[in-house]
């Protein structure tokens, strides 16, 4: 499998308020979207900025394995602070699941290209995003345990944390597996059937849709 390109960096020639570097570093995830996350470059970041081409030598000397990086830290970490904040929109702690799951659903399906970049290049790219993505799984089973815990009554009705990991990753797997298929728009419609990735644990996950 083919990293994400990397471009030698370089001393910096504009100012760190520069609007081009800007539009490129925002242009990350459309880039992978476009590109399908291989091999993304500094001419596929400007394509997908409406940048010329030949205006880019001297911006972003990070390159573009780093910008795509820096989007893919950048939206998973926008989109775990709403799944989090979800957590207070509901009492107990199946309802929680569901309006978390559902509020995640929506924000994905509004933005195809983070979807992308959060569920699918994240697993077939490099070894940089792969970490991310550990490390933001991590941060999904930590909240889970935690919210878990505020609503048990003992602890035989907690789940394992190893039952949590592999809620998570079901549920991520399901998610990755439908915005590859161009299904992210999708994606609250099809809440219920993501949800049912994670019916094989306990508790169950209620859906108000």
């Amino acid at each position: 499998m083919r990293m994400l390109s990397e471009v030698p960096t370089g001393a910096r020639a504009c100012p760190p308020d520069c609007a081009t570097c800007g539009r490129l570093r925002g242009a990350a995830a459309a880039a992978v979207l476009m590109t399908g996350g291989v091999e993304v470059t500094m001419a596929d970041l400007a394509a997908a900025a409406g940048v010329p081409a030949s205006a880019i030598a001297r911006h972003c000397p990070e390159g573009a394995a780093r910008i795509v990086a820096d989007a893919y830290r950048r939206a998973s970490g926008e989109l775990f602070a709403e799944y989090a904040a979800s957590f207070r929109l509901a009492e107990s702690w199946p309802e929680q699941l569901g309006v978390a799951l559902e509020r995640m659903l929506r924000r994905l399906s509004q933005e195809p290209d983070v979807a992308h970049l959060c569920f699918v290049t994240s697993v077939s790219s490099g070894e940089e995003l792969r970490e991310i993505r550990q490390v933001f799984r991590a941060r999904y089973v930590e909240l889970l345990a935690t919210e878990q815990a505020r609503h048990a009554n003992d602890e035989e009705e907690l789940l394992p944390e190893l039952a949590l990991e592999l809620m998570v990753g079901a549920v991520f797997r399901m998610i990755g597996e439908l915005v590859a298929d161009g299904r992210a728009p999708e994606l609250p419609t099809l809440a219920r059937d993501v949800a049912s990735t994670a019916r094989v644990f306990e508790p169950r996950v209620a859906l108000t849709a």
